[in-house]
């Protein structure tokens, strides 16, 4: 079985599909990546094959400028931002999708995965009468991104002989029951596993730590594309968070962690690392609330306090708070004292710990990428789409 795996141009959105696609080749079945080529040297990090679907595209170029590269205003209405990001999303899409459409046709894939903002693999597929299959991310996506995106697509769409965005012919879920949305369709469970990119073992992570340690961490989004100084909210942040008697491990860019001097004694500047390294030697983990952060954490059980700032972080924050995971502080209170006011309460109540432990075993309990791979492969031998290729 030959599958492609398309993906949008940033860490998030891919990582999470690793998993699945490593299960596959270990099948014996090929997988190649199709992505922009500005982003096809993370994924060949990763082992996998690599395609690129288009060009460089950043992601400033398609979610704040429209297909003119015209700066557009970004609403303030929560629920209008959600469907601008759609629009966005679909804008991207149109750029790869002539690229991705010729991979299909050419290479000749018998399944199309993709994650759920990445329409181009949708489209192509259903114009080749293969199977494609949503992964998501953690929690389903904002319900405004695809009914915008397909305004975005009405053309291209149109261009490839059909009316309108095509569903998936199945969605793999790899958020844990008590944490995803209430009414979200159902889909086929598969157990999130953490992986946040490729990297060595430091020796410091490879032990418990002899004093409490906390992670501090804001993606690989917001220190480059967020408008305020976040790297310098980290610095402060792991500053003031050795008050509390613990190591602080920063994980921030390279190029960042090389830029700061006269740390504390307690904090350590890592540069690019792997949470999935980190946390098990962590007593909480401090982030923004992205996907990849908050649901490694879930699934390593660390309790956690979120800071989101933007799109479904806010979401995300509000779901692991409700499962009783931890704590969330809003941009307006995200102040340096309330951070540390936040992790004392993270580390002196046991109910967080106890509660993150048991959504990882919820976690854990379901089915494995290996199990999934089998029921993929029965997709791909039952399915109409094989009578009619």
């Amino acid at each position: 079985m030959r599958v492609l795996v398309t993906t949008a141009p940033l860490h998030g959105h891919f990582f999470p599909l690793v998993p699945v696609s490593w299960a596959l080749r270990a099948a014996g079945h090929e997988v190649l990546v199709a992505a922009p080529a500005n982003f096809v040297e993370e994924i060949a990090a990763t082992g996998l094959p690599v395609a690129p679907s288009a060009g460089a595209v950043e992601f400033a170029d398609f979610m704040f400028h429209d297909r003119d590269g015209r700066r557009l205003d970004q609403p303030s209405d929560p629920a209008q931002r959600r469907q601008s990001s759609g629009r966005a999303w679909g804008r991207l899409a149109a750029r790869t999708l002539d690229g991705t459409h010729d991979l299909v046709h050419t290479w000749r894939p018998d399944l199309v995965i993709g994650e759920p903002t990445e329409f181009a693999g949708a489209v192509a597929a259903a114009t080749a009468g293969i199977p494609w299959v949503e992964h998501s991310w953690g929690l389903a996506v904002q319900p405004e991104y695809r009914p915008a995106a397909a305004v975005e697509l009405r053309g291209e769409c149109a261009r490839y002989g059909l009316a309108g965005l095509p569903e998936p012919a199945l969605r793999i879920d790899v958020c844990p029951p008590s944490v995803q949305r209430p009414g979200t369709p159902a889909g086929q469970r598969m157990r999130y596993v953490p992986f946040n990119g490729p990297a060595v073992l430091p020796d410091w992570a490879r032990t418990p730590a002899r004093e409490t340690r906390i992670c501090l961490t804001l993606g690989s989004m917001l220190p480059r594309h967020g408008l305020l100084d976040f790297a310098g909210m980290l610095r402060d942040w792991a500053t003031a968070l050795t008050r509390l008697g613990a190591e602080v491990v920063v994980g921030v860019a390279d190029e960042v962690a090389r830029s700061w001097s006269d740390l504390p004694p307690r904090v350590r500047a890592t540069g690019w690392l792997p949470l999935h390294l980190v946390l098990p030697s962590c007593a909480a983990v401090v982030h923004h609330g992205g996907p990849g952060s908050l649901f490694t954490a879930l699934a390593l059980g660390v309790p956690q306090l979120a800071l989101p700032q933007t799109a479904d972080q806010f979401e995300n924050a509000d779901r692991m708070v409700a499962a009783g995971a931890g704590l969330r502080l809003l941009p307006a209170e995200r102040t340096t004292d309330a951070v540390v006011t936040a992790c004392r309460d993270l580390l002196a109540e046991s109910r967080y710990r106890k509660n993150a432990e048991l959504i990882a075993e919820e976690n854990a309990a379901g089915p494995g990428p290996a199990e999934v791979v089998g029921v993929l492969e029965r997709l791909v031998t039952a399915s109409p789409w094989k009578e009619m290729a």
